[in-house]
């Protein structure tokens, strides 16, 4: 086998694009350049084959971290020169991340990290451009290496992903790494050949950083017993990750079967209990993420161990900004306390057919039904009656809200009347959901609860024209 050479480098980058989809026809595209060998091999190849991916226009980003005095300088010199040259758009920003790391308690690495995403993610909703950043091989091994050492389950070990999305002010951004198959020697080789010019960062031999120790002390241990332990530790990587998207969708397609599909929300709670473990903590985790993907991102294994504890014994935790993990009557629930603070004698709103509205993070919509469609339907929707009513026997305006101290009423086809915090007992509805059950008066009282049904005088029989459905959208 010959010695890896430019085309070498430029078949596998143009493989791994077009094998991942990472870039479309007619996509802007924004380079995340630092300067190093690794960002200028990967904005030269860009230039170089921007009509063949097909990519409208190409920005660089430059972040100058501000951490190393005049050669932060020199690289953002470097990178202005090199962009001018190559007839690239640039963007810097200047950013004091040593005040910032203070300012937060985080790490140079991290504080680093975050403010290098949030620019570049700034960035490319202002252009409508996907992120590419250039992430290696070499980074991959090192990333996984360093997982292992703080103790990862398997999404720690699948390395760095070829695409991911984050998200940034409502909209998602889209980042992908090209170089991801090829290894930093390949890619120095690859600027040699080319003769691509490139600075080296000096903080790249500093120690202290933890990454730093891994690619100067431990990968080449590793070498000397693997000469190519990059590749072999990618297959793993490749293996794992497949094993893992394996279990999430087996997750998510438990955590789908447990919801509880009434107007209260959450999850059995015993269903949840009986997955096995990998499927478990992956489905909570899940579940913490629909509420809240920040507090999910910061989940640690002590969370997801007290959330398990809370399936087999009850109870209540707080997770992060207010979110309450809570299993009650057997209803796995999070809730967020913000929410439950709020007073429910100022919760009304004035129905009107065929308009949406929220009320407590759901979305109802009242509509009219003649009563032979909506027989057809209750038969297909077995809880549709609990949100139904006589329209014809309403008197005045239809108003929705909370529940009030001393609510009561007459539920169709019981002949009582009763107050719904003994109908609320009697049907086992969580004390921390009972705020979110929404109530419809006309002028003469109550005539619905959700989940519960319509008060007697109106009633659904054969005399009505038009119902009333209160549907969950």
């Amino acid at each position: 086998m010959g010695r890896f050479n430019a085309e070498d480098f430029e078949i596998n980058v143009l493989d791994a694009v077009q094998r991942e989809n990472m870039i479309k026809a007619g996509d802007n595209m924004i380079v995340a350049l630092s300067g190093g060998a690794d960002s200028m091999a990967l904005l030269c190849f860009l230039v170089e084959h921007r009509k063949q991916i097909g990519i409208n226009k190409l920005t660089a980003v430059h972040i100058n971290h501000c951490l190393r005095g005049a050669e932060s300088d020199r690289d953002e010199s470097f990178v202005i020169n090199q962009c001018r040259r190559l007839g690239v758009p640039l963007k810097v920003y200047s950013a004091d991340i040593r005040k910032e790391a203070a300012d937060r308690g985080e790490g140079l690495e991290e504080a680093g990290r975050r403010v290098r995403y949030e620019y570049l993610s700034m960035q490319a909703v202002k252009l409508c451009a996907s992120v590419a950043t250039a992430h290696t091989k070499s980074d991959n091994v090192e990333t996984l290496l360093l997982n292992i050492t703080r103790g990862s389950g398997l999404h720690g070990l699948c390395g760095i992903p070829a695409i991911r999305n984050i998200e940034y002010g409502g909209a998602s951004v889209r980042v992908v790494r090209p170089l991801l198959n090829c290894t930093r020697d390949q890619i120095e080789t690859y600027c040699r050949d080319k003769s691509i010019e490139y600075i080296y960062d000096s903080s790249n031999d500093n120690i202290y950083f933890a990454r730093n120790r891994i690619r100067l002390n431990v990968v080449p241990e590793l070498k000397k017993i693997n000469a190519d332990v990059e590749s072999a530790i990618s297959r793993l990587m490749g293996i794992v990750r497949e094993d893992s998207e394996h279990l999430d969708s087996l997750a998510e397609k438990a955590l789908h079967e447990s919801e509880m599909r009434d107007v209260y929300g959450g999850d059995d709670a015993l269903a949840l209990d009986k997955l096995p473990l990998p499927l478990q903590t992956r489905a909570l985790k899940l579940a913490v993420g629909l509420v809240d993907q920040k507090a999910a991102l910061g989940l640690s294994q002590r969370h997801v161990s007290l959330m398990q504890g809370l399936l087999k014994s009850g109870g209540a935790l707080t997770l992060f900004g207010g979110l309450e993990a809570r299993v009650t009557q057997g209803r796995f629930l999070l809730w967020n306390r913000l929410q439950g603070a709020i007073s429910t004698d100022e919760v009304e709103i004035e129905l009107k057919i065929g308009i949406s509205f929220t009320f407590y993070g759901k979305i109802y919509r009242p509509a009219l039904l003649s009563l032979d469609v909506f027989e057809k339907q209750q038969k297909i929707h077995k809880n549709l009656l609990k949100y139904s009513l006589n329209y014809d026997k309403i008197s005045g305006q239809l108003i929705l809200r909370g529940r009030r101290p001393g609510d009561a009423y007459r539920p169709a086809g019981r002949n009582i009347k009763k107050t719904l915090k003994k109908l609320f007992n009697e049907h086992k509805i969580p004390a921390v959901m009972r705020d979110t059950v929404p109530v419809v008066c006309d002028e003469h009282g109550i005539v619905l609860v959700g989940g519960l049904g319509c008060d007697e005088r109106v009633l659904i029989d054969a005399t009505c024209r038009r119902v009333m459905v209160l549907e969950s959208v």
